[in-house]
C-alpha cells in the first residue's frame, strides 16, 4: 500500500500533502475572490440571491478539472521543473486557479474544432502524411459501401 501512495503522490508524507493542500486553498480562495468581483450580477442567468445549488450546477465541471490537472501538475512537478514542490509552489497553484484548465480547454477545443482541417493534406518535406492516406481510405471504404446498399 506504501508503495501505491508513492507512485501517486511521490515522496511526500501525509503532513507535507495536507500542506499542499491548505495553501493550495488558500490561494485558491484568493483567485476565487478576485474572479467574482468580475461575475456579471445582472445577468438573466445569475439568480438575484445567492443559491449554492446554482453555484454547484454552474461550477463543478471547472473545479474538477481544476483539481484534476493541479493534481497532474503537482505529481509531475519535480520531473518537469527539475526542483522539489514546495508549499510556495502550491499558493501559487491555487494562485492561478482556473487558469491551469482553462488553458487546457481551450486547447483541447482548438484541436476539435480544427479536426477536419487537421486531417486534410498535410506535406512536410514533400512527404504526404499518414491522416491523409487514412482520411482518404475512410472516403473510399464509405464510397464502396454506399455503392454496394445502391446496387
Amino acid at each position: 500500500m506504501g508503495e501505491l501512495f508513492t507512485i501517486l503522490f511521490g515522496d511526500y508524507s501525509i503532513a507535507q500533502l495536507i500542506a499542499f493542500v491548505i495553501f493550495f486553498i488558500i490561494g485558491y480562495i484568493v483567485y476565487g475572490l478576485i474572479e467574482t468581483s468580475g461575475r456579471d450580477k445582472f445577468s438573466t442567468k445569475t439568480p438575484k440571491k445567492w443559491n449554492w445549488k446554482f453555484w454547484f450546477n454552474d461550477n463543478w465541471r471547472r473545479y474538477l478539472t481544476t483539481i484534476l490537472c493541479s493534481f497532474i501538475l503537482f505529481r509531475f512537478y519535480s520531473e518537469l521543473s527539475g526542483h522539489p514542490f514546495g508549499n510556495f509552489d502550491a499558493l501559487t497553484f491555487g494562485l492561478l486557479g482556473d487558469g491551469i484548465a482553462a488553458t487546457v480547454k481551450k486547447r483541447i477545443r482548438g484541436i476539435g474544432a480544427d479536426r477536419e482541417k487537421l486531417m486534410e493534406t498535410y506535406v512536410a518535406d514533400g512527404v504526404e502524411s499518414d491522416n491523409k492516406i487514412i482520411a482518404d481510405n475512410i472516403k473510399v471504404n464509405n464510397k464502396v459501401k454506399a455503392d454496394d446498399l445502391k446496387g
